[in-house]
């Protein structure tokens, strides 16, 4: 049988390499973005605290100091957690002076456990990163809700700006720090290796999303006051006509921007004519008109296209983003809908 503690340094190691050629990778890469390049960042942070881990699992274990300390190194892993989720909804978000300024929030721990080497001061370190860590990750998700939305109400393709995919690493995050805290009061070799395990999944799922996402400035809407006790909106009849008439819709790329110069009005009005008019978003406005205006007649007149081809010459960018758009408005999958479709005609 294997030996828990040898498996504790094993996989220490394996993870110490993961995130050192992780980073590695990101900083040599000619097209990084500055979010691959904070995350190298944290990568290399980790690949320090992994390292720490395996230098530190050599000597003896029982040493209660050696233990205290490797769990006050390991506290600062938050700072990496932070940046990485301010980072992808707050572009330049993250600097070397905000990870100065997290980095001194540390210091009286140290200073205090060096001055009162005990138990009470692991506990409340314990306790105030337990804390911290709540209230950045609740601050950051109502943030994080209005990125979505924005992103939503500006943009008809977000394949590439969607961050629903950190509700799952989040997720993770929650569990690798339970985990963390657990190891820090039990402290089991064993837990350490699940630790290691996880953290490693975790960064890797986040690496290959990263490597596609193109972050977003928010830019503020200013809407000035409605004169007469309502809005006026000029565009509102010839928006229609242009889009059935030109066929804006079937651009993969087009923004809310773009639709606002070719009407001759602005994004703000525009954006609260969808908002408040039409009560949708301008993503689920356009993906609408492609699936009524040229989807569903492409499955009628050619039922031997494919899913893929009709979700492209329909302006899609993605699959994915026509399988989702269908199902919400449709009530069920481009597939299904086809299927019932081709039995009606042959019926």
């Amino acid at each position: 049988m294997i030996d828990p503690r040898f498996l504790s340094v094993f996989l220490s190691g394996i993870a110490t390499a993961y995130f050192a050629l992780s980073a590695y990778f990101l900083f040599r890469r000619k097209e990084s973005s500055r979010l691959q390049i904070v995350v190298g960042c944290i990568f290399l942070q980790w690949t320090v605290l992994n390292l720490k881990d395996f230098i530190f699992t050599q000597y003896d274990a029982s040493s209660q100091v050696l233990q205290d300390i490797v769990v006050l190194l390991d506290g600062t892993s938050l700072i990496g957690y932070t940046f990485l989720l301010y980072e992808l909804i707050r572009p330049r978000w993250a600097t070397w002076r905000k990870a100065l300024g997290m980095l001194m929030v540390y210091i009286p721990f140290f200073i205090l456990y060096a001055v009162w080497p005990s138990q009470t001061v692991i506990n409340c370190y314990l306790v105030c990163l337990t804390i911290a860590g709540t209230v950045i990750f609740f601050v950051w998700l109502r943030q994080a809700l209005t990125y979505a939305k924005y992103i939503r109400d500006n943009f008809s393709n977000i394949d590439d700006t969607d961050i629903s995919w950190l509700r799952i690493v989040a997720l993770f995050f929650v569990i690798c720090q339970l985990i963390w805290v657990a190891i820090s009061i039990i402290r089991v070799p064993l837990a350490d290796s699940l630790y290691y395990a996880s953290s490693i999944i975790l960064w890797q799922y986040t690496l290959e999303r990263i490597l596609h996402q193109k972050p977003v400035d928010m830019e503020p809407l200013v809407i000035e006051p409605a004169v007469g006790g309502g809005r006026f909106y000029a565009f509102e009849d010839t928006l229609p006509k242009m889009m059935e008439q030109e066929g804006l819709y079937l651009n993969p790329q087009l923004s809310i921007k773009d639709l606002a110069t070719h009407v001759g009005t602005n994004r703000t009005y525009l954006s609260d004519y969808f908002v408040n008019v039409l009560q949708t978003t301008f993503y689920d406005y356009i993906n609408s008109l492609r699936i009524e205006k040229k989807s569903i007649p492409l499955m009628q007149e050619h039922p031997d296209y494919t899913i893929e081809r009709i979700a492209t010459e329909s302006g899609f960018n993605s699959i994915s983003t026509f399988h989702r758009s269908f199902q919400k408005l449709k009530g069920m999958s481009p597939g299904t809908y086809k299927k019932k479709m081709n039995a009606i005609r042959h019926s």
